[in-house]
């Protein structure tokens, strides 16, 4: 019989392989390359638990891991199939994991929420198809679901930029204030954000910084050239 790993692999194969998403390493993670961001699936283990999560890693800045810059961990009703990324007040029972108890059991909940990640990749993909798109769903003060405000910020700008929108990529880049920022990974991305605030009088420049950016966290993780690592360039 197989072990309950086996079947969450097999499950999650079965449902995001004919998505493009491949499995990371050896991982729970399930990934797509979009190219200036990943596309990811995870089914976390939480002691004896499994959370879903569906979200993005955008590649502008420096990454060391997945992070869900764009999405999050996911809540869903059993008997209905509904999903969100923050749980409804709304009277009804919204769960979060699955635990394995019995074979048939945790068959049933794995095709379930697999079949809910299928879902929300496409929603994803959807929602946040062009740097523009990212800009505006950003902007948004409730999308924003498992993010730091210096990060939240820094995104939002990077995405701005890209798009060809230098002024409220320099509106964003600013919220990050050098006087607020007391850790080193907060004052190195305050740094950053002010070179990067410095160029939006140059939209053009601002666009190939940020795409060099990006080209040198494909290289770093080990990306390969295609899909193409930054988005067409705006029409200036």
């Amino acid at each position: 019989m197989p072990t309950p790993e086996q079947m969450i692999v097999a499950a999650a194969q079965t449902e995001l392989r004919p998505l493009g998403l491949r499995r990371h390493k050896r991982t729970r993670i399930w990934v797509e390359d979009r190219g200036w961001w990943l596309l990811f699936v995870e089914f976390e283990r939480a002691r004896a638990d499994t959370r879903l999560g569906v979200g993005a890693t955008f590649l502008w800045g420096p990454i060391r891991e997945f992070s869900y810059d764009y999405g999050g961990k996911l809540y869903w009703r059993e008997d209905t199939g509904d999903f969100a990324t923050e749980r409804p007040e709304d009277g009804h029972v919204w769960v979060q994991n699955i635990r394995h108890v019995r074979d048939d059991q945790f068959a049933a909940d794995l095709d379930q929420i697999t079949g809910i990640a299928r879902r929300r990749v496409v929603e994803v993909r959807q929602e946040i198809g062009t740097p523009a798109d990212v800009a505006r769903s950003l902007s948004a003060p409730q999308s924003r679901v498992g993010a730091t405000s210096w990060w939240h910020a820094f995104h939002t700008g990077a995405a701005a930029g890209l798009s060809g929108d230098a002024e409220l990529a320099r509106k964003h880049f600013d919220r990050i204030r050098p006087d607020r920022l007391a850790v080193d990974w907060e004052r190195e991305l305050g740094r950053r954000a002010a070179a990067l605030s410095a160029m939006a009088d140059d939209p053009p420049a601002l666009y190939r910084r940020l795409a060099d950016e990006i080209t040198d966290t494909r290289a770093k993780l080990g990306l390969s050239d295609t899909p193409l690592g930054t988005p067409p360039e705006p029409a200036w």
